[in-house]
């Protein structure tokens, strides 16, 4: 069934009964179980028993691993890619086919701020003759990911953060470190801080953040702090130092409250050797970086990583 946080857009969704939208957009931060609601609200519509989270009827199975044939599955061909044009253009072929018993055709598209712009305007022809009985449901962390012509056309369910206490009750008897800590690394997301958790990303955030004090003490050249962190994942890599450049900022202003709670003394240190106004510059530069990633740009790693810790260089005015 749907996360305890989700109950709300649930039941929102399912009053609708038989008022269902052509097209639904879940926004929400990463790890809040988009893609699991939808997976919930598909299954509740072509379950063959009564549906619940522990049925394993013949299409519950089917959906779980992604053969039924009553829903297309889009997604990036690789990690971190874009979603094509070729791909969507299948999505006007597939909902248009006629289902079995009248069964409603679903389209999945996660995450859909991956599309290029060809691929956006091909979903616009789908999205303005709307097939009979078929959905079509389009996930994103933010709906300013999206144009606004694809905006216009969907149904917008939003997923906020869950109640601290919430997310807490859910995560506390799934892993043994600390839970407030994984909950405010991953910006209150339960499903990321259980991930951040179970792969140990925590060793992972610990290393990046010593190559990073090392490099502003000119205890290391930047080749070979990309070389300690060369297997690091590109997108925890840019959201863990806009963590650590957002701390440090708030140091710089006398702000107390940080994300990276158990390096404050480490960031303390980071704080008397930068500038805040080349840590902002910095800073506006993760982020389009980040939106890069998420639109899926494909950036060469060994080059991104070398030109990140030069520009971190430059924030406490280190020459590489």
């Amino acid at each position: 069934m749907v996360y305890p946080w989700q109950q709300d857009q649930w039941q929102q969704l399912i009053q609708q009964n038989k008022r269902l939208p052509h097209a639904l957009l879940l926004t929400g931060i990463r790890g809040i179980g988009k893609a699991h609601f939808a997976v919930c609200f598909m299954r509740a519509q072509l379950c063959q028993a009564t549906y619940s989270d522990l049925c394993n009827c013949h299409s519950c199975r089917l959906i779980a691993g992604k053969s039924h044939p009553n829903i297309l599955w889009i997604e990036p061909e690789k990690a971190g890619g874009a979603i094509k044009v070729d791909q969507i253009r299948e999505v006007s072929d597939f909902v248009n086919q006629t289902s079995l018993q009248g069964e409603y055709r679903f389209v999945l598209i996660d995450p859909a701020s991956s599309m290029n712009i060809n691929a956006a305007n091909a979903l616009l022809k789908t999205l303005e003759e709307p097939a009979a009985h078929a959905i079509l449901i389009l996930i994103s962390e933010q709906a300013s990911h999206l144009p606004a012509t694809v905006l216009s056309r969907c149904q917008h369910l939003h997923f906020p953060r869950p109640e601290k206490s919430l997310a807490h009750k859910w995560l506390a008897d799934k892993i043994s470190t600390d839970v407030d800590l994984a909950l405010q690394l991953t910006h209150g997301a339960p499903l990321a801080a259980l991930h951040f958790a179970q792969q140990d990303k925590f060793a992972v955030r610990a290393s990046l953040l010593q190559v990073l004090h090392k490099l502003v003490n000119k205890q290391l050249s930047v080749l070979s702090g990309a070389a300690e962190i060369n297997e690091i994942d590109i997108s925890f890599l840019l959201d863990t130092m806009l963590t650590v450049i957002t701390d440090i900022l708030h140091l710089h202003y006398d702000d107390q409250e940080l994300i990276n709670t158990d390096f404050r003394a480490q960031l303390m240190e980071l704080q008397q050797q930068t500038s805040s106004q080349q840590l902002i510059a910095h800073m506006n530069f993760l982020m389009r970086l980040r939106a890069q990633q998420q639109q899926g740009f494909n950036h060469n790693k060994q080059l991104l990583i070398e030109n990140l810790f030069i520009r971190w260089m430059e924030c406490a005015h280190v020459s590489g």
